[in-house]
């Protein structure tokens, strides 16, 4: 596994469908790359969203976007871990640009 995508999302059902697609969605090898959302304790239906999406789902109680990251961090089998905020869209080159 050469890359992992970590995305730390809290109440983020309205935007994380939109950044999933756009990771989901890159010009690098799928099987190259994973992709982790941990949920930060969200109070919304953010795990439902993610639930939709052929992505690793990690819930834990709300602890901040950094204990998210760890948590992510210390589940990827990436050798390159990318931290992707779950409101952001990336373009579809960013996993290739950002690997190499």
């Amino acid at each position: 596994m050469r890359a992992s995508i970590i995305i730390p999302a809290y109440n983020a059902e309205r935007t994380i469908a939109n950044t999933l697609r756009a990771c989901l969605d890159q010009d690098f090898p799928a099987d190259e790359y994973e992709i982790i959302v941990v949920d930060d304790g969200s109070k919304d239906d953010t795990a439902e969203q993610v639930r939709r999406f052929p992505v690793r789902l990690l819930s834990q109680e709300n602890a901040g976007a950094a204990a998210a990251r760890n948590r992510g961090a210390g589940v990827a089998r990436g050798d390159v871990l990318l931290f992707v905020d779950a409101d952001c869209i990336n373009p579809p080159d960013a996993v290739r640009r950002l690997v190499g």
